[in-house]
């Protein structure tokens, strides 16, 4: 009645330091103390946090996507074990979707139709938050590798999305404002010499 989704497929997004990650895990606190307040079951799976790296990861001691969605086997050598932790997932949290790949996309896409048994939904209509900047340094060989960086999007990303929320605050740099402001300047493609020379005047010495 509110404009609520019968499956969410969000893209959130903001430069560095706005508050992607805190964003996510309020989310979560939220949705945690909704369901104990309206005896809803809770699992330590129902927000299921993944990243397309594990550096990215590790940082909110998730798992790689890879990992928890068997993208790096066959599909026939899941177990019904790796099936059935599914069963607990309401959202899924891909963090720095910018690093993923077209063809781990589309696998996601089917693995998930069969786990769930949906082939009429993407995904198998599980909700999913993909989470990350497209404006920053491209990884090399990002042409090659098919990956959502190199600008080469299709329908399963960008057209199933049905949310996006863009977060415009500098949170991380409260207490260094100028920074702050130089980063979003480079997120928003403004960027000036000086603010070049800045960065390398702070990093570098």
């Amino acid at each position: 009645a509110r404009g609520g989704e019968e499956q969410l497929i969000m893209f959130l997004t903001g430069f560095a330091g706005a508050g992607k990650s805190t964003c996510v895990k309020i989310s979560q606190r939220f949705c945690y103390e909704f369901c104990r307040a309206v005896s809803i079951p809770w699992n330590s799976d129902t927000f299921l946090f993944t990243a397309t790296t594990g550096s990215a990861a590790s940082l909110f001691e998730g798992r790689t996507i890879h990992d928890a969605a068997f993208l790096s086997g066959l599909e026939k050598n899941i177990s019904n074990k790796k099936r059935q932790e599914w069963q607990h997932v309401r959202i899924l949290v891909i963090d720095e979707i910018s690093f993923f790949t077209r063809a781990n996309l589309e696998k996601l896409d089917r693995h998930l139709k069969n786990t769930l048994g949906r082939q009429d939904l993407p995904f198998g209509g599980m909700s999913i938050v993909y989470s990350g900047d497209f404006h920053q340094l491209r990884p090399v060989n990002c042409e090659k590798e098919g990956i959502l960086y190199a600008g080469i999007l299709n329908g399963i990303f960008e057209g199933r999305i049905n949310v996006a929320i863009i977060l415009e605050n500098s949170h991380q740099f409260d207490e260094d404002p100028e920074y702050g402001a130089c980063m979003k300047r480079l997120w928003k493609g403004d960027w000036t010499e000086m603010d070049i020379d800045y960065i390398i005047t702070r990093e570098v010495g």
